[in-house]
């Protein structure tokens, strides 16, 4: 990922996320790779949003029943079940309808992701500003 020169603090952009009551968004990371989870989480905090990162189906089954998220990033290709349109589906039965973005470098899972009747998906690697006007639009 591109640095987009934002603070780390969230001094900008942490107003433009309030929500009800001046609750920020709550965005679902959901990726095996912890660097990329980690880099993910500190972009979004930066642009004001609060963030939960886990590592795979289960521990975001568990995450999105206890607080129900504005949104889901979802790293498609995750090591174990359930992945990809099986996880996408056992969310949407636990929690509703939420906007679910995929993020993979996998070519293949775009189709797949389509078939599940994600969101959006956007390919790794992709640009810090892209990732933060699809959370935006996506959280609003």
């Amino acid at each position: 990922m591109q640095d987009d020169g934002r603070p780390a603090d969230g001094a900008h952009g942490a107003d433009r996320s309030l929500g009800l009551a001046g609750k920020r968004p709550l965005v679902l990371v959901v990726d095996d790779d912890d660097d990329i989870a980690d880099s993910i989480g500190d972009v979004l905090r930066g642009g004001g949003y609060d963030v939960h990162q886990v590592g795979d189906g289960h521990a975001a089954l568990a995450a999105a029943s206890k607080a129900k998220p504005s949104l889901v990033l979802l790293d498609w290709r995750l090591p174990n079940e359930p992945a990809g349109s099986a996880l996408v589906r056992k969310l949407r039965d636990a929690i509703g309808h939420v906007p679910v973005v995929v993020l993979s470098a996998d070519p293949q899972s775009l189709q797949e992701a389509r078939a599940a009747a994600v969101s959006y998906y956007l390919p790794k690697p992709f640009d810090v500003k892209d990732l933060l006007a699809l959370v935006d639009e996506h959280c609003d």
